[in-house]
């Protein structure tokens, strides 16, 4: 029998693996070496001896070399940066795809050899990638495979894939499980429900940089301290130095090494001589006692910052299917680093037990392939078999969906005949001497032809062969396809294959759209982190001014990912209705549509660019940013930032000295926290620009020319505190989200203020000649300030909304310049203060409106909620 079979690749950060689902479902083939290794290093290098490129241990074993192998490439996958391999420059995807084909090569070979019941044919694949993956890697993933030669069938999340398999496996029919996926490279959680062989994905979340590379990296820093201590010369620069980089990776195969006996000894004697050079060319020996103790203080940070991530997923999988921790029945670990013990330890203290979860220990069963075993189930699923018939020539397939194997006295065989013959009326199941096991009759349409036969006895166990045979109205065999079915043992365990994946996807990412708030930008949530795939919402906006043009700015996080510009009459009335939807489906694929004033618009929403590469110069500068918010915040502001923040500083000055890649991903994270921090909606009345611009009108009021503000009852000095102990007070309440405490600080911000106009409305009735002069000067300042503000101000890096800003700002700058500038020229200090001050009133008004439009212009054309 000869079969088309779609595998299932676990395609890794570290390590890879592939396995085929056997025809009878009774048992998956794993690929193994000769070694009995059942997975490959997730690495490509070059031979410059032989000008090949290298995969899989091969390359593994030219880590110390030059040029040294790319490894942890799925880290990278979504971006267009190219990596060096050897002389070839190779996108992420090309990259994986030799890992691909590798595996796929070799598989084939494999089951060649060892399967005898059928041959089989691998042409097609799932693929599985993190829970956590966003819509660019997951389109990397698939592009990779087809660049492999793969019909890539289906996209599995690595949880998922695990809870099949663990599902098939053990027998396990309807449950709720929480998967823990700690690999080398990345880390995933999934809180995932079977009901009725349905599987649904309800929470995510997860790390694509923390993972066992981690605790090798922070075990090998240990051991570079340690050394330095010896006076080692060991200074190192592993980002721009090759030399020290390579040092650098030989602590961390020793590191590895060390990790992986201290999980099954408490000690382990350390010593190994001529390490490498140092910078000042001495050997390096390494020579000390490790315990299994100091090894988990190191990384405990690491695991509790997973523990976390398993929280979150508990509470997104509460929020979308009120399932919470007390109802999960299994925790599944997966992932060669659940093998440290205290990883185990930990995750059965948070996770497990009475008054936590159903389970009462974390499940650990083959952790390194169970993700490519599952991917092979639901290939199976996905895949189904297809037969190929006995005449290699003929062009007719068997597409068969049900199973080849029973532990019933009879079997249901069903499936298609594709491209058939227009001839076909019977459908024949002939046994090896001939004699008519099944027959039934059969439709043609569309040259697909349907059969079902009911039952096709197998009384014994074991093996049953046929022929199946397509017949014409005289019963001659126009196409025929060898096939057999098998009859397992009635103790044989169950094997549920799940029958679907209702949401096998969730958005990884939250979404946003800009709108105004009192006057200012801010987000408001549209689809968010954890909504299961494919989503849709319906939104109702309403235009906030009447500039002629509507602004609909997405955000992924904090990134913008597309602006969609609408011309409207600039008589639209503000509040006019925009009709919205996003729709986001399994592949992440983004799209939104939407109607303003009967016209409709369409945009596919394409993903972020990759962020800049920050230098170490910048890196500081937002460590310098990050203190300063935290001293700004107190009360549990200040504790909820330092939370966030001080683990990720410590791990960027961690990720300098021993994860370049990483180091980027830390910083890129607490540029998010500073962000939302600066940038979080304000949800306290009146709003926070409303008390800003009071203070500047009093500030302005008091500060001006010495001697120009002795009317005002006080001095400068003793302003300056009251003005301090205003803002201070308000600060204080809206860091601290209080509502009632805002409104009286605002109070008193706008009592004051009101007195001080009646104080300065005073002064003009007493001393108008001296209230004009000052005027005068202050019209000029004013003038030169909107000019500054005119010529600094960012314009839009976005072509349309560009065009509105420049042409919104020529109007502003001609105003000035005609509505103010040239009146006020004309007014000279000699004219009479009857004449002058109304003037001079007239022209403040002007200045006020410009001010007001320009204050308006970032935000021009943006919608109200």
């Amino acid at each position: 029998m000869k079969i088309h079979r779609a595998a299932g690749i676990d395609l890794g950060t570290t390590n890879s693996a592939v396995a085929v689902l056997l025809p009878d479902g009774s048992d998956i083939v794993m690929l193994e070496d000769k070694y009995r290794r059942k997975t490959i290093p997730s690495m490509v290098g070059f031979n410059p001896t032989t000008e090949l490129l290298v995969i899989g241990h091969e390359a593994w074993n030219r880590r110390a070399m030059t040029p040294a192998p790319v490894s942890s490439i799925k880290r990278k996958m979504g971006s267009h940066a190219t990596v060096a391999v050897g002389p070839h420059k190779m996108l992420p995807e090309e990259v994986s795809a030799r890992i691909l084909e590798r595996l796929t090569r070799d598989m084939q070979a494999f089951v060649d050899e060892r399967v005898e019941d059928a041959a089989m044919i691998l042409g097609s694949a799932v693929i599985t990638v993190p829970a956590y993956f966003d819509a660019p890697q997951i389109e990397a993933t698939r592009k990779a495979g087809e660049l492999a030669g793969l019909q890539v069938l289906g996209l599995l999340q690595e949880p998922t894939a695990a809870a099949l398999y663990y599902a098939w496996k053990h027998g396990i029919g309807d449950a709720t499980f929480l998967v823990y996926d700690l690999g080398g490279g990345t880390f995933d959680v999934s809180v995932i429900r079977c009901m009725l062989g349905e599987y649904q994905v309800l929470g995510i979340h997860g790390d694509n940089y923390l993972g066992g590379d981690d605790f090798d990296r922070r075990l090998a820093e240990y051991f570079r301290r340690h050394l330095v201590e010896q006076g080692y010369s060991l200074d190192l620069d592993i980002a721009q130095n090759a030399d020290d980089a390579t040092r650098f990776l030989l602590l961390v195969r020793l590191a590895q090494e060390v990790k992986e006996a201290l999980s099954t000894s408490e000690i382990q004697y350390v010593a190994r001589r001529d390490i490498f050079d140092d910078k000042d060319g001495q050997p390096v020996t390494l020579e000390l006692e490790f315990s299994r103790e100091q090894f988990e203080e190191l990384i405990e940070p690491l695991i509790d910052d997973s523990i976390k991530c398993c929280l979150e997923a508990l509470a997104i999988s509460e929020r979308q299917g009120d399932v919470r921790l007390a109802d999960v029945d299994h925790v599944l670990l997966v992932g060669g680093s659940t093998r440290v013990p205290l990883v185990q330890q930990k995750i059965a203290a948070a996770l497990c037990g009475p008054e936590r979860s159903r389970a009462a220990a974390p499940l650990v069963d083959e952790p390194d392939t169970c993700v490519a075993l599952g991917a092979a189930i639901h290939a199976g699923n996905l895949g189904g078999l297809t037969l190929l018939p006995e005449d290699e020539t003929a062009t007719a397939r068997v597409r068969l969906s049900s199973s080849l194997g029973t532990s019933e006295p009879h079997i249901y065989l069903a499936g298609e005949l594709q491209q058939a013959p227009e001839a076909v009326k019977t459908a024949v199941l002939l046994d090896p001497h001939g004699e008519v096991a099944a027959i039934v009759r059969v439709d043609h349409e569309d040259g697909v032809v349907a059969f079902a036969f009911e039952q096709v006895a197998t009384p014994d166990e074991g093996r049953y062969d046929f022929s199946l045979e397509f017949c014409n109205a005289a019963g001659d065999a126009l196409v025929s396809f060898p096939v057999w079915v098998r009859r397992h043992p009635p103790h044989a365990i169950w094997r549920p294959t799940g029958s679907a994946l209702s949401n096998p996807s969730v958005l990884a990412k939250d979404i946003y759209l800009d709108v105004v708030r009192d006057g200012r930008a801010s987000r408001q949530l549209l689809l968010s982190h954890g909504t299961s795939l494919p989503a849709e919402g319906k939104y109702r906006f309403f235009t906030a001014d009447r500039s002629g043009a509507v602004l609909l700015r997405l955000f992924q996080n904090r990134f913008p990912i597309r602006t969609i510009h609408l011309d409207v009459p600039t008589e639209t009335p503000v509040g006019t209705p925009i009709d919205l939807s996003l729709t986001v489906d399994a592949a992440m694929t983004m799209v939104c549509n939407g109607e303003v004033l009967g016209q409709t618009f369409w945009a596919q929403i394409e993903p972020p660019p990759a962020r800049e590469l920050k230098n170490w110069t910048q890196i500081e500068t937002l460590l310098d940013e990050t203190e300063a918010t935290a001293n700004k915040l107190w009360g549990n502001e200040a504790r909820i930032f330092r939370d966030a923040s001080d683990p990720l500083i410590a791990g960027i000055r961690e990720a300098a000295r021993t994860d370049p890649d990483k180091l980027q991903v830390l910083v890129s994270r607490l540029e998010d926290i500073v962000f939302t921090f600066h940038q979080r909606e304000a949800d306290l009345t009146p709003a926070f620009s409303r008390m800003e611009t009071l203070l500047d009108s009093i500030r302005r009021l008091v500060f001006r020319e010495e001697g120009q503000s002795r009317h005002l009852g006080i001095g400068q000095q003793d302003w300056q505190q009251r003005i301090d102990s205003l803002d201070a007070e308000a600060k204080a309440a809206y860091q601290a989200h209080d509502q009632p405490a805002w409104t009286r600080a605002f109070n008193r911000v706008q009592a004051t203020w009101e007195s001080l106009a009646q104080d300065e409305y005073r002064f003009r009735v007493t001393d108008p000649a001296e209230h004009v002069r000052t005027m005068h000067v202050t019209l000029a300042n004013v003038i030169e300030e909107l000019r500054y503000g005119f010529e600094s101000f960012p314009i839009s890096s976005n072509p349309e909304t560009r065009q509105l800003q420049q042409k919104e700002l020529e109007n502003l700058k001609r105003a000035l310049d005609t509505n103010v500038a040239a009146p006020y020229e004309r007014l000279s200090p000699d004219t009479p203060v009857a004449q002058a001050k109304p003037e001079l009133d007239r022209l403040f008004e002007a200045t006020s409106h410009i001010r007001h439009q320009f204050d308006k212009l970032p935000n021009l054309g943006l919608v109200r909620s």
